[in-house]
């Protein structure tokens, strides 16, 4: 049903939900045609492009919260469609991936796609660490051996459509109304230890713009969104949780959530 090859498009502070959409998209065995990486501001602020029903287009982000962050919701709220089948993915951190999938779903659908099926798979938290683990090393090579099996389901699945007319209802998990999500909360949650050099490393990770070079490499707690892409990405390891609520949200986290949970899939059945 497609010849033009895939596009991806993803929020990806940390680099998990990447992962997790090129795997599916090597499991599809099509080309992939374009990558939209909109976790660099800049990619935001250009004007999303238009898909048609000869598109697959591939969709991620990560579940914050049990919502999808809304930076990524507003991008992908502005893109238009029209009959293009699309397959979702959400990563969430090993507890739970709550109304995310629905409420992309929804998004995608009121957008012009056809939400063809979806997945929820398990990333590394964001505020894992050495320490207090949450869910490390996810997705791991079973993670991403499982991605790579859904996009093969994917393309057999889209092969026996002649147009995503054909394509009946995805039905994922989710609540509507949907869950509050992290809201407007802005306090100081990470440190930076003597170990900095200066080298700008967590400025360019920033997808918000949100660290300050000129005060010491500090954080704009206003505009931060908890990803903790800055402290992951930390060359010298000298940004962490401060003790405090995040802090002791890992813990928590570690402590509730040591079971490591198996990836979910979703497929629509014909119309």
């Amino acid at each position: 049903m497609n010849d033009k090859g895939i596009t991806l498009i993803y929020f990806s502070p940390t680099g998990t939900t990447r992962k997790v959409l090129d795997q599916i998209a090597k499991g599809m065995e099509n080309d992939v045609a374009e990558t939209i990486n909109i976790t660099a501001p800049e990619t935001r602020n250009q004007p999303p492009r238009a898909f048609g029903e000869s598109d697959i287009v591939l969709i991620g982000a990560p579940v914050y919260a049990g919502r999808i962050p809304k930076d990524a919701v507003d991008y992908f709220k502005a893109l238009k469609a029209s009959d293009t089948p699309v397959v979702l993915t959400v990563v969430y951190g090993n507890r739970e991936f709550e109304d995310a999938l629905l409420e992309l779903k929804d998004i995608t659908r009121d957008s012009g796609f056809v939400p063809a099926a979806g997945a929820a798979f398990i990333g590394e938290h964001s505020f894992s660490s050495e320490d207090v683990p949450i869910a490390p090393g996810r997705p791991n090579a079973g993670d991403l051996n499982q991605a790579s099996e859904f996009g093969k389901k994917i393309a057999t699945q889209l092969n026996g459509f002649d147009r995503p007319g054909e394509i009946g209802d995805l039905a994922v998990p989710g609540n509507s109304p949907y869950r509050d999500g992290m809201g407007d909360k802005a306090f100081s949650f990470i440190e930076i230890s003597d170990a900095c050099i200066n080298c700008g490393t967590c400025v360019t990770a920033c997808p918000k713009e949100a660290v300050d070079e000129e005060k010491g490499y500090t954080t704009i707690d206003d505009r931060c969104i908890f990803c903790c892409a800055c402290i992951k990405a930390c060359p010298q390891g000298a940004r962490s949780l401060m003790d405090g609520p995040m802090k002791d949200t890992a813990k928590r986290l570690h402590d509730t959530c040591s079971e490591p949970k198996i990836p979910q899939t979703f497929f629509a059945g014909r119309a």
